[in-house]
C-alpha cells in the first residue's frame, strides 16, 4: 500500500484535483493494463471534494461520509483487449465458494454448486456469469447474446424463485458489468484476499463484436468449430470448447476503503483483465438482387416494318409479363470490394486530384466473408482505418497505424455488383426486322453497377479519350462512401426509367445531354409500361394477389400499377437490353436504348472490353449503368429498424414507410432525396410535387434480405 498527498507523485500513481464551477472532484490516476498484480491507492480525502474521479466512473462522496466506518472495499479495474481498448459488457464477480451448511441442500447446490470456479454444475458448465438465454433489450430491441452457452439466470427468474433469488442475493452479491469504456466497480467488496472473476463472450460486448464468419475469416479460427457455413459457433456445454467465450480468474488483495477518521483516508483496489482474444471491427453491407426473366429485354422484337428507333426501348414479346415482377429471376450476385488503405489520408483523399486508380487497393476474396443466397448477398468486411485505442478517462484516442494496440474503426471504399451470365444464363437472340431477312440482330446484356455512384445530366461517366469526358469519370471513380465499425449497411438503387417514341429508322435523334434527343427520361406520362424502359409492373400479372411477389408501387398506367423513376431501399434490379449487333447503320449506328453511353453514333466503347480503368488496376467499363441515370447508394439500417420491419409486417417482400405505423430510425432513399432527371415526382409525373414516401423490397420470390441477416445469425429474431 503506498500513501502520497496533494501533488504527489509516487510509483505508478498521480493524485490531482479539477475545480469546476460549483463542484470539486478529486481525480485518481492509475497505472492501465496491469494485470499481473493488483494495484492499491490510499488516498486524504477533504470534506469540500463532492465527487472521486477514476477510470470513466465517479463515487459521490455523500455514499462515501456516510458508510466511512464500514468495513469494506472498493474493487475497479478495465477489461481490455488489443493492448488498450476498453470491452464494454464484459461481466465480473467476486466468487464465492459455496458454504458447507448449504452444501447439504439438493436445491441450492442444483443452482450453485462452486466451491471453487472450476467446478462444474449439473449441465457440465463451470462457474461464469453468462447469460442462460438471450433477451431482449426494451429500450434498443437488440436481442443478446445471439447464442447464449452460460448458465446465469435472467432477472425473471430470480424474481419469480425464491431459491434462486437466495442463490443469487448470497453468491453473486459482488458482480458487476463493464461500461462502454470497458471499465468495472464493485462497492462495498469483502476486504482481504478474493478471488476476482471474469466472464466474456466476444460476440456480445456490444461495438466490438465479433461473428462467427469474421472470426474464421478475419482471425483464423478454425471452421470446425462452427456450423451452418460459419455463421454460427458449434453448440458445447464444455465453455473451453466454445472460441467466443474466455474466463479468467485472479486472486485479489482488496484494502479497506476507510482508514482513521481524524486524516480522512480512503482505499481503493484496482484490478485489470486483459482478454487473449484478438478483435477486428467489421460492419456488414447487405442487399438482395434480381434481372428479368428469360427471354425478355428491353429492345429487340419486331413492332413494325423496318428497323427503328422506339423497337429499341420496348421490351420483347409477352410484353405484359416480361415487364411484370412475376416474370424476375433471381441467382448469386458477383461482387468487386474497393477501398483506401489507411496509408491514404482522409485529407488526401478529400483532394480533388487524388485519383483512386492509383490509390485504392482491391480486397481479396479471402479477405472478407461472403454470404450468398438466390440473390440475396451478405457481405462481413473489416474496418481498417482510423485506430482508436481507450484513454485512461474511457474516451477514444485516436494513435498511429503502425502502434502495436488499439483497433480499426472505419473503411472507405466503392463495389461493383453484377450478375453474370454463369449465375443467370441469357441464351438467345432477337430481331428488330423480321420482313424476311433478319435484319438488327439484338442479343441480351446487363448492366454492372457501381455503389455509389451519381452524376448530373449529360455528366456520366464516359470513354477518357474524349478529353471532355475525363472531369466526369475521374469524378464518377471517386464516389465512395464512409462505413462505420458494427453498422449494418444495405443498398439503395433509383429505377431510372427512359421512353422514346421515335418511329424512323434513317432518322437522325441527335443527343442532347448525353440522352437522344427525344428521350424522356423517368417520365412515366408518356406510352406505355411495356416501352418505356426500367418499368416494373407490380400488380402481379398473370399472378394477380400473388403475396410471393409483392411489391410496392409509385404510379399507375391505366390499370398497371408499377413501380419506376424513384428510389427503393434494399435491392437493385439489373435490366436486360438489348443490344444491337448487325445493321445497325440503319438506326444511325445506335447500340442500344440509353442505359449505356452516351456516344450513341459510331461508337462501342462501352459495348466492348476496353481499358478504362476503374481502380486498384482493374479495368474495363464494359456493360457499366450510366451514372446520370442509374443512381446508387449505401444506407446505414439500425438493428432495430429490421426488428420493428419483421415484428410489424412479417413476411411482406415490399413496403411502403407510410405502412409501418411504428416510426424507423434510419434516413432511407425516397422522393426527398436529390433524384437525376425529374425523378422522385408523384406519379412519375415531372409537373408533380415530390412523392413523400419512402419504397422498400426486401427481394424477389425466395430471396428475403433481412430474413437472410437472421438466418446467418447477423441478428436474431
Amino acid at each position: 500500500m503506498k500513501n502520497f498527498s496533494f501533488g504527489y507523485v509516487f510509483s505508478d500513481w498521480v493524485f490531482m484535483w479539477n475545480t469546476y464551477c460549483m463542484n470539486k472532484s478529486q481525480r485518481i490516476y492509475f497505472e492501465s493494463g496491469n494485470t499481473t498484480i493488483d494495484s492499491h491507492v490510499k488516498i486524504q480525502l477533504e470534506q469540500e471534494v463532492d465527487t472521486i474521479e477514476f477510470l470513466s466512473m465517479s463515487i459521490n462522496t455523500k455514499d462515501v461520509y456516510r458508510d466511512f466506518n464500514a468495513d469494506y472495499g472498493v474493487l475497479v479495474g478495465r477489461v481490455t483487449a488489443n493492448g488498450g481498448i476498453g470491452i464494454p459488457n464484459a461481466k465480473i464477480s467476486i466468487f464465492i465458494p459455496l458454504s458447507d451448511e448449504d452444501a447439504e441442500d439438493s436445491e441450492i447446490v442444483s443452482y450453485y454448486p462452486y466451491r471453487t470456479p472450476r467446478d462444474k454444475n449439473l449441465d457440465g458448465k463451470r462457474y461464469n456469469l453468462l447469460p442462460r438465454v438471450s433477451k431482449i433489450d426494451p429500450e434498443t430491441g437488440v436481442i443478446s447474446p445471439k447464442q447464449p452457452f452460460g448458465s446465469f439466470p435472467i432477472k425473471e427468474e430470480v424474481i419469480i424463485n425464491d431459491p434462486h433469488y437466495n442463490v443469487y442475493r448470497k453468491y453473486y452479491k459482488y458482480t458487476a458489468l463493464t461500461n462502454n469504456s470497458g471499465d468495472y466497480m464493485i462497492f462495498g467488496a469483502p476486504i482481504g484476499t478474493q478471488t476476482v472473476h471474469l466472464s466474456v463472450d466476444i460476440t456480445d460486448i456490444g461495438e466490438y463484436s465479433m461473428t462467427p464468419a469474421a472470426m474464421v475469416t478475419n482471425l483464423g479460427y478454425s471452421p470446425n468449430l462452427f456450423t451452418d457455413n460459419n455463421s454460427k459457433i458449434k453448440p458445447s456445454n464444455d465453455l473451453n470448447d466454445l472460441p467466443h467465450i474466455e474466463t479468467q480468474e485472479i486472486s485479489v488483495d482488496i484494502i479497506p476503503f476507510w482508514g482513521d477518521t481524524e486524516n480522512f483516508d480512503i482505499g481503493i483496489t484496482r484490478q485489470d483483465f486483459r482478454i487473449r482474444s484478438v478483435l477486428q471491427n467489421t460492419f456488414v453491407i447487405f442487399g438482395a438482387a434480381y434481372t428479368d426473366g428469360e427471354g425478355s429485354m428491353w429492345g429487340g422484337v419486331n413492332y413494325n416494318t423496318g428497323m427503328e428507333v422506339y423497337e429499341l426501348y420496348r421490351t420483347t414479346e409477352d410484353k405484359d409479363l416480361n415487364v411484370s415482377l412475376a416474370s424476375k429471376r433471381i441467382g448469386n450476385i458477383t461482387e468487386s470490394i474497393y477501398y483506401y488503405p489507411s496509408s491514404v489520408s482522409d485529407e488526401e483523399i478529400a483532394l480533388p486530384t487524388t485519383d483512386p486508380r492509383n490509390k485504392m487497393v482491391k480486397l481479396s476474396p479471402t479477405e472478407y466473408s461472403a454470404y450468398k443466397r438466390d440473390g440475396d448477398f451478405v457481405f462481413i468486411i473489416s474496418c481498417n482505418r482510423k485506430k482508436v485505442i481507450t484513454s485512461q478517462s474511457g474516451e477514444k484516442t485516436p494513435v498511429a497505424d503502425d502502434y502495436p494496440g488499439g483497433v480499426f474503426t472505419e473503411f472507405k471504399g466503392f463495389i461493383t455488383l453484377q450478375y453474370t451470365t454463369d449465375n443467370v444464363p441469357m441464351n438467345w437472340v432477337n430481331w428488330l426486322d423480321t420482313s424476311g431477312n433478319n435484319r438488327g440482330k439484338t442479343i441480351p446484356v446487363r448492366p454492372t453497377f457501381k455503389f455509389p455512384q451519381h452524376a448530373t445530366k449529360g455528366h456520366s461517366f464516359r470513354n477518357e479519350v474524349d478529353p471532355s469526358a475525363t472531369n466526369d469519370t475521374h469524378e464518377w471513380r471517386r464516389q465512395h462512401s464512409t462505413f462505420k465499425a458494427g453498422n449494418l449497411y444495405s443498398i439503395a438503387y433509383f429505377h431510372g426509367t427512359v421512353y422514346n417514341g421515335n418511329q424512323g429508322d434513317t432518322y437522325d435523334p441527335g443527343i442532347t445531354d448525353g440522352f437522344l434527343t427525344e428521350d424522356k427520361v423517368n417520365d412515366l406520362t408518356h406510352g406505355e409500361s411495356y416501352e418505356t424502359v426500367g418499368i416494373i409492373q407490380t400488380n402481379d400479372y398473370p399472378y394477380t394477389g400473388s403475396t410471393q411477389y409483392q411489391m410496392p408501387n409509385n404510379a399507375a398506367m391505366g390499370l398497371k400499377e408499377i413501380f419506376a423513376a424513384n428510389w427503393m431501399n434494399f435491392s437493385v434490379h439489373f435490366p436486360q437490353i438489348g443490344n444491337l449487333v448487325s445493321h445497325r447503320g440503319n438506326v444511325r449506328e445506335m447500340r442500344s436504348n440509353s442505359n449505356f453511353s452516351q456516344n450513341f453514333k459510331n461508337s462501342d466503347y462501352y459495348y466492348l472490353d476496353n481499358t478504362q480503368q476503374i481502380a486498384a488496376g482493374d479495368f474495363n467499363t464494359k456493360w457499366f449503368g450510366r451514372s446520370d441515370l442509374h443512381w446508387t447508394d449505401f444506407i446505414e439500417v439500425p438493428e432495430t429498424d429490421i426488428r420493428k420491419i419483421i415484428n410489424e409486417i412479417g413476411t411482406k417482400k415490399g413496403f411502403k414507410l407510410s405502412e409501418l405505423i411504428v416510426p424507423l430510425d434510419g434516413d432511407y432513399k425516397n422522393g426527398q432525396d436529390d433524384c437525376p432527371i425529374n425523378g422522385g415526382k408523384l406519379n412519375g409525373n415531372p409537373a408533380e410535387n415530390v412523392d413523400p414516401d419512402t419504397y422498400f423490397f426486401r427481394g424477389f420470390s425466395s430471396s428475403d434480405c433481412l430474413q437472410y441477416l437472421i438466418e446467418l445469425g447477423i441478428i436474431n429474431e
